[in-house]
């Protein structure tokens, strides 16, 4: 997590999928997450997205994480950022 400014990065160690990043981009305005950073645990599905299967959602070596994964993440970032806002 990062403020610069105005500007909030949240790192995410995953390939995002896009509505986590609209989730927290309009929860808190001004806020950008930064997929594949400083680790890679796979793509990054929504749980609604694992129920509609996909091969983002197969279990490989390379991409491993639980199908709660996403919003366990979310959950965190939000909260990280809360701090962040005025």
């Amino acid at each position: 997590m990062l403020k610069i400014g105005e500007v909030k990065l949240a790192a995410m160690p995953a390939e995002v999928f896009v509505e986590i990043g609209l989730e927290l981009k309009q929860k808190h305005p001004g806020s950008t997450v930064v997929s594949l950073a400083n680790a890679y645990h796979g793509y990054l599905p929504t749980p609604e997205h694992h129920a509609l299967g996909g091969y983002e959602t197969w279990r490989a070596r390379s991409s491993y994480l639980e199908v709660e994964a996403s919003a366990k993440m979310v959950k965190a970032l939000d909260e990280m950022l809360k701090e962040l806002d005025p």
